[in-house]
C-alpha cells in the first residue's frame, strides 16, 4: 500500500470517527431535552444515533462525557467568544452592549436547552456540580469584567456592581429560553430586545 493511499484511508476513518462523535452528542442532546438527564440512558442515545452502545462508551466513556462535550461547545462558542471581545473593546459604551447582546443571542441560540441539562445533571452529579460552578464563575467572571469596562460611560448613579447584577440577570439562559422557546420570539426579536433593554438600563438611553 503506497504512503498516499494509506494516509487518504486514515483520513477518511478520521471523518467518519468524527461524523459518529457527533451523532451520538446530537441524539444526547435530543434525548436529553425529551426525557431529561437523568431518565436517559446510554443504550436509549445509541438507539437515537443508530450506533451500537459499545460505540458510545467507546467514543465518550459515560454520559457525563457526552454531556462534557455539549456544555463546552456552549462555553467555548467561538463566534459568540469574539463578539465578547469586540464588546469589551468597543470605545462606545452602546456599540459594547450591541455587541454583547448579539453574543448573548449567539450563545444561546447554540444550546440554552444544554446549560439548563448541565444544570440538572449537577444536582445529583458531584463531579458535574463542581464543573457547573466553574462555568458559572467563568461566566460571571466575563459579565463583572464588561461591567468594570463601561466604568464611567454607565447612567448616573450606577455603580460597576450594580451593572454587574443586571447584566447576571438579563442574559441568564432561562430568560432566553422563556421569550423564545416559549414566548416564540424570533433570535433577531429576543437580540434587539435585549441591546435596547442594556441601554437603557446601563446607560439611561
Amino acid at each position: 500500500m503506497t504512503n498516499g493511499v494509506k494516509v487518504r484511508r486514515q483520513g477518511l476513518r478520521a471523518e467518519r470517527a468524527a461524523v459518529t462523535r457527533r451523532r451520538i452528542a446530537e441524539a444526547a442532546r435530543l434525548r436529553f431535552v425529551r426525557d431529561g438527564y437523568g431518565a436517559t440512558t446510554l443504550q436509549a442515545v445509541a438507539d437515537e444515533a443508530g450506533v451500537a452502545v459499545q460505540t458510545v462508551y467507546a467514543v465518550y466513556g459515560s454520559k457525563a462525557g457526552i454531556l462534557r462535550e455539549l456544555r463546552d461547545s456552549i462555553v467555548f462558542q467561538p463566534q459568540a467568544d469574539a463578539l465578547a471581545g469586540d464588546a469589551m473593546a468597543a470605545a462606545d459604551a452602546g456599540e459594547a452592549l450591541d455587541l454583547f447582546a448579539r453574543s448573548i443571542r449567539v450563545r444561546w441560540d447554540a444550546g440554552s436547552e444544554v446549560v439548563r441539562i448541565h444544570a440538572e445533571a449537577a444536582s445529583t452529579d458531584p463531579a458535574l456540580r463542581a464543573e457547573h460552578e466553574a462555568v458559572y464563575q467563568r461566566r460571571r467572571g466575563g459579565l463583572r469584567h464588561l461591567a468594570e469596562t463601561l466604568g464611567g460611560q454607565l447612567a448616573p448613579g450606577l455603580d460597576v456592581a450594580r451593572a454587574f447584577a443586571i447584566l447576571d440577570a438579563l442574559t441568564l439562559p432561562e430568560v432566553y429560553a422563556e421569550l423564545v422557546d416559549v414566548g416564540g420570539w424570533t433570535s433577531d426579536a429576543y437580540q434587539a430586545w435585549l441591546a435596547a433593554v442594556l441601554r437603557q438600563q446601563l446607560l439611561g438611553r
